[in-house]
């Protein structure tokens, strides 16, 4: 039993490399580990080159949606500056429109005005000739 507990430890050593390079020079299994730790080198720098990757393409849509959101803002922006003149336009029509119906209604006024002279003069006229000829004649 101590002979397999031994020949596992001297194992387990060269494995992790803890024996001296004569006793493991031309061991296939030291040939392994080399082997093992060029890929496993090899792998951490394609894993960085991915994560590196990856960032960058993080980074390029962080910019994508900023410039998104500016022209979103943008348009907003304008689409309230339309709206704002729409309704200085709208409240300037109304304002004409008002304008028009008070003038109208002056207008209306001063010929109603003119008409109650007009009626005031021909009642004053009858008045002061009498009926009218034609009446008078009839």
């Amino acid at each position: 039993m101590h002979l397999a507990h031994l020949v596992s430890s001297c194992s387990l050593l060269l494995l992790l490399g803890a024996l001296p390079g004569w006793a493991a020079s031309d061991d296939p299994i030291e040939k392994v580990i080399e082997g093992i730790n060029r890929g496993l080198s090899n792998a951490e720098r394609e894993v960085g080159k991915a994560l590196d990757g990856i960032n960058s393409g993080i980074t390029h849509a962080g910019r994508e949606v900023e410039k998104v959101f500016n022209g979103l803002s943008n348009m907003g922006s304008h689409t309230g500056k339309e709206l704002d003149k729409g309704v200085q336009g709208l409240n300037h029509g109304m304002d004409k429109v008002a304008h028009e119906i008070n003038h109208g209604i002056g207008q209306a006024g001063k010929e109603a005005e003119k008409f109650g002279h007009g009626v005031n003069n021909a009642a004053g006229q009858v008045g002061k000739e009498g009926a009218h000829p034609a009446v008078g004649q009839a």
